[in-house]
């Protein structure tokens, strides 16, 4: 297992710092996976890295330091540190998360081998951005955007309140997809040739494709909901999904938001 612990320090009345590290693989010859979760900030992964190696770089750019009102006369403040993140390798798994001190936007820039699977999660103020990556990609971005340029695999994204642009060179048939989103636009490019059943709602937006979609006469199905045996209810409620096929049908990608369009495009 190899483990390390960077703390950054800060810098200027805008607390800043960058840090760069390089994370050795335990098989250099297997694929990694790339855990990263940050309370506040943007996540960028590249593809394309070398093999057996995975880099992590930081920057933190919290916000301007006012000076308190209560500052006795004379005297200035002086930071005590700033930002950062810890990363662990354990069997070809990379890990990493924010640091002790939470008064700050981390942004992380990861460049991994081009097979790589990902886990990605960012909650407050930040982007999350993937590149040139072939693996299982999951990603949930609970107040930001989501976009997946050049990858291939399988996906799953989900957002609270940001739009989803992802752009699949390939897909791994025979595995279900998911792009999710309370508040923002639905916008993914899917190879000519994906086999799917289309599970497609939105409630204020439209749907679009140039894919030929064959749409299922009757959608609306009931959905049974039973957690009686852990002290919930019984309940029935109506799907009010719109469900389709492309070339054929296939496993199920879903494509769900409450405000904006959905666009499916055809690569």
């Amino acid at each position: 297992m190899y483990k390390l612990s960077t703390i950054l320090m800060a810098c200027g009345a805008l607390a800043c710092a960058q840090d760069k590290v390089t994370v050795p693989l335990s098989n250099p010859s297997q694929p990694a996976t790339v855990k990263a979760h940050l309370m506040s900030g943007s996540i960028t992964v590249t593809g394309g890295g070398t093999a057996g190696q995975v880099v992590i770089e930081s920057s933190n750019a919290s916000r301007s330091r006012r000076e308190p009102k209560d500052m006795p006369q004379g005297m200035h403040r002086i930071d005590t540190g700033g930002g950062g993140f810890d990363a662990e390798e354990d069997h070809n798994v990379v890990t990493i998360g924010s640091g002790r001190y939470m008064g700050g936007s981390e942004n992380i820039t990861i460049t991994v081998p081009t097979n790589a699977s990902l886990q990605l999660k960012s909650i407050n103020g930040g982007k999350i951005e993937v590149t040139g990556v072939n693996g299982e990609i999951e990603v949930e971005n609970i107040n930001g955007s989501i976009v997946l340029k050049d990858v291939s695999g399988n996906v799953v994204a989900a957002s609270q309140n940001g739009s989803i642009t992802a752009n699949l060179d390939k897909i791994t048939p025979g595995k279900p997809m998911s792009f999710t989103t309370m508040n923002g636009k639905l916008d993914v490019t899917l190879p000519a040739d994906t086999k799917a059943k289309l599970r497609l709602k939105t409630d204020n937006g439209s749907v679009y494709s140039d894919f030929d979609v064959k749409m299922e006469p009757d959608t609306s199905k009931p959905v049974i909901e039973d957690a009686r045996g852990q002290g919930g209810r019984y309940r029935i409620r109506m799907d009010h999904s719109v469900y389709g096929s492309i070339n054929g049908g296939g496993p199920e990608y879903r494509f769900e938001t409450m405000n904006g369009s959905i666009l499916i495009h055809k690569k």
